[in-house]
């Protein structure tokens, strides 16, 4: 299990790239929500998944996960809720885990995207 290609899905209201004067920084309100490609054989090992993120390495459950229902590929485009951050910079990552009757197995994490949280 991995996650690949992360990025942050930019609402209309909001988010521009550059900040302190590095392209690898995007501004947000907090109401985008965060996007990555999961690698999966189909849609029945997909569902199978769950989601840690990230912020500042500080881990919870990602919420209002959604994924796409076709592959690119083998991996499926989804996004989540950006979780609750106080304002100023921080990075963001994803981890895919799954969990079975005596254990949960996690991911790596992705590479880490930098914001700051206006």
């Amino acid at each position: 299990m991995a996650v690949s290609s992360v990025c942050l899905v930019l609402s209309a209201c909001g988010g521009s790239s550059g900040a302190a004067g590095s392209s690898d920084v995007e501004r947000i309100s907090g109401l985008e929500r965060f996007g990555w490609e999961q690698p999966a054989t189909d849609t029945g090992e997909l569902a199978s998944f769950r989601y840690a993120m990230y912020v500042d390495n500080t881990r919870s459950e990602a919420t209002d996960v959604s994924c796409g229902s076709t592959s690119t590929s083998g991996r499926f485009a989804c996004t989540c809720q950006l979780p609750v951050m106080a304002a100023g910079s921080h990075t963001l990552q994803v981890a895919g885990f799954v969990t079975d009757e005596s254990a949960s197995r996690e991911s790596a994490r992705s590479e880490a995207v930098r914001v700051i949280k206006q």
